[in-house]
């Protein structure tokens, strides 16, 4: 076997089965429109950041790749109740760059974001509940996770810019696309044993 095809074996995991009556699994609708699937070492790599803004016209090509993504996403799924977000490792860009769309809000893109604070301070006030994640649409992960944050990140031009995220599902969901900068998925923080929230 020549490293090649064990390569392609390991950026390639199998599909999800079908469902008995025959409709496509929501993993297999998201991996249709691109989007990269668990098991797929470039969702666990971690990423580069950009030199901006000697990288400006690199971070608004693959910007214009994620947003078309999100675009073909949200035609298939409703994300009216909350957010939805995107980063590069799923579109197969390892670079650090997310979008966001918190709904009846103008897409947010992150270049290079940092989480400067988190809050409450303590664990125990962290809210727990389920979140679910375009790169393994079938289930949900249950975890406990900040109710706010503050993320810096950068515009295409290099300035820096600071958010806040304090309202409902906001940092929680924020939160999530960092890790994916990181190559940390929600599975990751789920403790042992829990059991996951089938959506298929």
């Amino acid at each position: 076997m020549t490293s090649d095809v064990a390569d392609d074996r390991k950026t390639a995991p199998a599909p999800a089965p079908r469902r008995l009556n025959g409709t496509r699994r929501p993993s297999e609708v998201m991996a249709a429109l691109g989007i990269v699937q668990l098991g797929d070492p470039m969702l666990t790599a971690g990423t580069r950041p950009f030199d901006l803004p000697a990288e400006r016209d690199e971070a608004l090509r693959i910007l214009d790749r994620l947003t078309a993504v999100a675009d073909a996403v949200m035609r298939v799924h409703d994300f009216s109740t909350g957010a939805m977000g995107l980063a590069a490792p799923q579109i197969g860009e390892p670079r650090s760059i997310a979008i966001f769309r918190a709904h009846g809000a103008p897409q947010l893109a992150l270049i290079n974001p940092q989480v400067i604070e988190v809050g409450p301070a303590a664990r125990t006030e962290w809210e727990e509940t389920t979140e679910g994640c375009l790169s393994f649409f079938d289930f949900r992960c249950s975890l406990r996770r900040p109710r706010t944050a503050v993320v810096s990140y950068r515009t295409p031009a290099g300035d820096e810019q600071v958010a806040t995220f304090d309202h409902g599902r906001l940092a929680r969901d924020v939160l999530h696309e960092v890790d994916h900068l990181s190559g940390i998925l929600c599975v990751d923080h789920v403790d042992p044993g829990a059991p996951a929230v089938s959506m298929a």
